[in-house]
């Protein structure tokens, strides 16, 4: 009996793990092997020989089996550094300078950097529009600044 719910569970744990990885199963051989087949199963197959072949690091480092350069699944770097550094970054908008808003220029992939050093700093009570604001208002407000 243990062994059937422990086969169980297992199936069913292929299943959600199919769910998370629809339409991205990841890189490695299994993506390399699966390539241009549509379906849970082939999901579930190239997700499996992703993991069991631990062929994900071998394409991360070679670039190869379908890597992606900055492709991590719902992570928007811009929000994490502005989450992680709000208070530096305020400082260093208020002063039009520093090394805080120079790394949020290229992760924001900005081309004239001066330009929006110089943006940030004339509106920065547009961008820190009250204390108690959230990070992801302060990206918010900076991304309406830029399409203005």
């Amino acid at each position: 009996m243990k062994k059937f719910l422990v086969a169980v569970v297992a199936c069913l744990m292929v299943f959600a793990v199919a769910e998370v990885y629809a339409n991205n199963a990841g890189c490695g051989f299994g993506t390399a092997i699966m390539q241009g087949k549509q379906g849970k199963v082939f999901e579930v197959l190239a997700v499996t020989t992703n993991g069991t072949s631990a062929s994900s690091t071998f394409a991360i480092t070679t670039g190869s089996s379908g890597y992606k350069e900055g492709a991590v699944i719902g992570v928007n770097m811009v929000d994490v550094y502005v989450a992680e550094n709000m208070d530096s970054l305020a400082t260093d908008i208020a002063a039009g300078r520093g090394e805080y808003v120079d790394t949020l220029a290229h992760l924001m992939k900005v081309e004239n950097k001066d330009a929006f050093k110089d943006m940030l700093h004339k509106n920065f009570n547009k961008i820190y529009s009250s204390k108690d604001i959230t990070s992801k208002q302060v990206v918010a407000n900076i991304r309406d600044l830029q399409n203005s």
